[in-house]
């Protein structure tokens, strides 16, 4: 519902024509939406009704103000403008949710550098690309495994399961061991802190 001042700032008009343009309305459809205050003048009435009787009634070339659709543009290829209350709320909301947003952005901030100067925060590419090497490396130390099968073949001769049993055990600690030392090699070469990303210069 818009009053007749708020139409008429809108298509640049005056009120006086908006006034005989609403009256005609509500003459020729009573059931309009309005709003009358107490000496029955009309305060209020629905933009949807009275840009749609425009649209329907009014020659546009005779037209003073742009004939707007309910839904669409007007006839001078503006779409239609907000109520300014509407207008106002939004840009409130819209402040609101921007001040919301800010306040979480600079708590989301301090926790990274919280967690940063606890020494929480890894660097997910250089993190991936050791867990892959690490496991290519440690992949490689079990692969040899076959190699060991002429000793498997000859314990089973000799002591059957018990003998195997045994054997197992010691290739499984020597796998341990190649896999614990090739470990500490990746950290002795590892360098102590990541390099730079590309703009943490600026």
């Amino acid at each position: 519902m818009w009053s007749i001042a708020q139409i008429a700032a809108r298509d640049g008009v005056s009120k006086a024509a908006v006034s005989k343009a609403v009256k005609k309305l509500l003459d020729d459809r009573p059931e309009t939406p309005a709003e009358r205050g107490a000496q029955g003048q009309v305060m209020r009435v629905s933009l949807a009704h009275y840009d749609h009787y425009r649209q329907c009634h009014v020659n546009p070339a005779k037209a003073t103000a742009p004939l707007r659709s309910a839904d669409g543009p007007s006839s001078d290829g503006r779409l239609p403008l907000e109520p300014p209350a509407l207008v106002m709320m939004r840009d409130e909301e819209s402040f609101e949710e921007a001040r919301r947003q800010s306040e979480w952005l600079k708590v989301g901030r301090e926790k990274i550098r919280v967690q940063e100067e606890c020494g929480q925060l890894l660097r997910r590419d250089e993190t991936e690309r050791a867990v892959s090497m690490i496991g290519a490396e440690l992949q490689a130390i079990i692969r040899r495994l076959p190699n060991r099968a002429d000793d498997i073949a000859l314990a089973v001769s000799k002591e059957g399961a018990h003998g195997v049993r045994v054997l197992m055990r010691e290739i499984a600690f020597e796998i341990g061991n190649e896999m614990a030392e090739k470990l500490a090699k990746i950290a002795e070469t590892a360098p102590e802190t990541d390099a730079l990303l590309d703009g943490d210069m600026a």
